[in-house]
């Protein structure tokens, strides 16, 4: 049976991804498997990031963090969006790490703890400039309960934490500043007599551009699957593109001088033209956003999109000598045509495309966590 579209992930290329980072910062790797790692599977992509060499998992939802425990994977794991009320008992049985971020999610995981008999294993998250999560007027009394904590082994603060909200514009102030706010948080930290553990700020974009920022362990998302946070290829690591999206053509035809092409009209064609109807729209996760600098691939030759992107499919334009027929398959992107190229052409990021791809496209293995 002929799918109308589907996703082909190689987790061999995730796993020698990893081994490459693994490599060049000469850092343990906390591989980021949040939202189903970024469209391209959560279990199997945890695993193949395991298997080259990652010693960490790194999650968003608690939810996410226990469909990893189900699966029978036991690597350290970090869950850091854990609102109040969030079940921290679970997550404390399930030996799975919290980031604290406020004095009351703090009190409420050391109550959790004394409820199921176990201390809990937090990594406290300072909030250096990113505005997000992370504790900044609260850090001096949270410092304070952690030393009292920790000092009687009632809990077990494992690392501390932040992110950088520039990391991809390695020139940028702000990352310099956020690494000095990070550094002074850390000495307060050491002058309370508390140990910071593990302390880890860099993201895939730092590791490219902000030697400055591994510090001890570095969280890699993007850079696992093979795709570059910008649109200069990295000089050190020779990244593969995990994920293969592919469509076909529903209908090929020409259309003559002065047709419109999808909703407003809003392209008007002035010669006879032969498009061909592609399977794939803003529900499976191409932005209507997306403009006419788009293209897909069929047989190696690049088909602009043409017209506006409806929600099950769009328009390419084959060129009117092309032999394209029904049932053709077209490369949205993957290995010979970068993520990067739709980004930009839909005015998003890499980021937002791979983990917006719509549950209706199947993803389909290339290869087994166990063949990794």
């Amino acid at each position: 049976m002929q799918l109308p579209n589907a996703a082909y992930i190689n987790y061999q290329n995730i796993s020698d991804n990893v081994s490459q980072i693994c490599a060049a910062t000469k850092k343990p790797v906390m591989a980021v498997v949040k939202a189903d790692a970024y469209g391209h599977g959560l279990i199997k992509s945890s695993q193949a990031a395991l298997l080259g060499g990652a010693q960490w998992l790194g999650v968003a939802l608690l939810s996410e963090a226990m469909e990893i425990r189900k699966a029978g994977i036991s690597a350290p794991l970090l869950a850091w969006l854990t609102p109040p009320g969030a079940d921290f008992e679970g997550a404390i049985k399930n030996d799975i790490d919290l980031s604290v971020s406020s004095l009351q999610q703090l009190q409420e995981i050391y109550a959790a703890s004394l409820r199921v008999g176990l201390i809990a294993r937090v990594h406290l998250k300072v909030d250096t400039g990113m505005s997000r999560s992370g504790t900044l007027d609260e850090f001096p009394e949270i410092v304070s309960e952690l030393t009292r904590l920790t000092s009687t082994n009632e809990i077990e603060l494992v690392g501390t934490w932040s992110h950088l909200a520039c990391a991809d514009e390695p020139a940028h102030p702000l990352n310099a500043e956020q690494i000095k706010r990070f550094n002074s948080a850390l000495e307060y930290m050491q002058d309370e007599n508390l140990n910071p553990g593990i302390r880890h700020i860099a993201n895939s974009s730092a590791i490219l551009g902000l030697p400055d920022a591994t510090f001890d362990l570095v969280r890699c998302g993007l850079l696992i699957y093979g795709l570059s946070p910008t649109n200069v290829p990295p000089k050190n690591i020779s990244l593969k593109p995990a994920m293969e999206l592919r469509a076909r053509l529903l209908l090929v035809k020409n259309i003559p001088p002065g047709a419109t092409v999808g909703y407003g009209a809003t392209v008007q064609v002035t010669k006879e033209t032969k498009i061909g109807i592609v399977t794939f729209g803003y529900a499976d996760g191409l932005p209507r956003s997306t403009d006419g600098t788009a293209y897909f691939l069929h047989n190696n030759m690049p088909a602009h999109i043409i017209g506006r992107v409806s929600m099950d499919q769009c328009a390419i334009d084959l060129g009117i000598n092309s032999i394209a027929k029904a049932g053709d398959e077209v490369l949205i992107f993957g290995e010979k045509l970068l993520v990067n190229e739709l980004a930009k052409a839909a005015g998003t990021i890499s980021y937002e495309i791979v983990s917006g791809i719509g549950s209706r496209t199947p993803r389909i293995s290339l290869n087994s966590a166990s063949e990794v």
